[in-house]
């Protein structure tokens, strides 16, 4: 719209809106007829703050016109409920604005290079803060490099933490990074199968009771670290798992006061979805002398997968913020 017609509008909405204003005002003087005077007032004042406002809209600079629904409505309220005065202000302070802007910027804020990734320094990193390698390694936007580099310092973590990333990156388009996830969960699950596969043979020749519970209680604790480690996965996880436990009973009926084998169970229970198993096997162990802060949380995923939400913030409340590992303290924060 060119200036003289924008004037020419303006003119029109303020003259509309001063008659309007005084025919309000002149409604409330006049004696109460067959209408409400009240009415009749807040009916024309109403007019008369829409024309006011179409008139400052249209007088404002152009910056401060937008959004155009947003600021018809403010001023109409203004206008309306501020006789006057209100679309005036809202006037004065935008032209004020428009012919003094600010000259000084801000001190407080400045621009700061991207820091560079530095993988030497990654082993003194605690492994809470690794999930942010993992971030950087998951993300396919950044350079083959830069992710190659964060798949290298990950691999000093424990591969309980990155397991499943790892598996993730089988399926990764860079071919560097497939073959490098797959040698290190690789290298990893052939560790402890080499383990497994001596202590096996050992087991089949042994001939006394001590050697043998020893032997099953570690072929227990290997089984169960492929599970612990994400190394194994569908079927042969659960096909490992239950190893783990058969381990874990054959270990037991030669020494059945191992607390350490009767929690491995009671973890074993709670994978398979078995919080009554789980309660007893932890129990069992709680009986034996296993520290009591050690099993809480156990107990705690037992009245979990039951429901008992109360008594699970009971429990997890009965742990010290200062005795808890530092990744269970979100979760304490979160049920206290």
């Amino acid at each position: 719209m060119a200036k003289p017609q924008i004037i020419i509008a303006c003119g029109l909405m303020t003259v509309a809106g001063v008659i309007a204003q005084s025919m309000a005002l002149a409604s409330v003087l006049r004696p109460a007829g067959d209408s409400d005077p009240l009415l009749r007032f807040l009916a024309l004042q109403s007019i008369a703050g829409l024309a006011l406002a179409i008139a400052f809209r249209l007088s404002l600079p152009k910056n401060y016109r937008e959004p155009r629904g947003t600021t018809l409505l403010f001023l109409w309220l203004a206008c309306t409920f501020v006789p006057v005065s209100g679309g005036l202000v809202v006037l004065i302070n935008c032209l004020w604005a428009a012919l003094f802007p600010g000259r000084n910027s801000s001190g407080r804020l400045a621009d700061v290079s991207r820091p560079d990734f530095v993988t030497s320094l990654v082993s003194r990193v605690p492994h809470g803060g690794g999930s942010r390698l993992q971030a950087r390694l998951a993300n396919t936007q950044l350079s083959p490099s830069d992710r190659l580099s964060a798949l290298v310092a990950i691999q000093s973590m424990p591969t309980r933490t990155t397991g499943r990333l790892l598996r993730d990156l089988l399926a990764d388009p860079l071919e560097d990074i497939r073959l490098i996830a797959y040698g290190t969960l690789d290298h990893a699950e052939n560790e402890i199968a080499q383990q497994i596969f001596r202590a096996s043979r050992a087991l089949e020749e042994c001939e006394h009771d001590v050697e043998r519970h020893a032997l099953n209680r570690l072929l227990a604790e290997l089984n169960f670290e492929l599970g612990y480690q994400n190394l194994v996965h569908g079927a042969v996880r659960r096909h490992t798992l239950q190893q783990a436990d058969r381990y874990a009973q054959a270990a037991l009926e030669t020494d059945p006061d191992d607390a350490a084998l009767w929690l491995i169970r009671g973890r074993l229970a709670l994978e398979s979805r078995s919080p009554d198993d789980a309660e007893e096997y932890i129990v069992r162990a709680l009986d034996l002398g296993f520290p009591r802060e050690r099993l809480v949380p156990w107990l705690a995923e037992v009245d979990f997968l039951r429901g008992n939400y109360a008594r699970v913030s009971e429990l997890l409340g009965s742990l010290s913020n200062a005795a808890a590992l530092p990744t269970l303290k979100p979760v304490l924060r979160y049920w206290s």
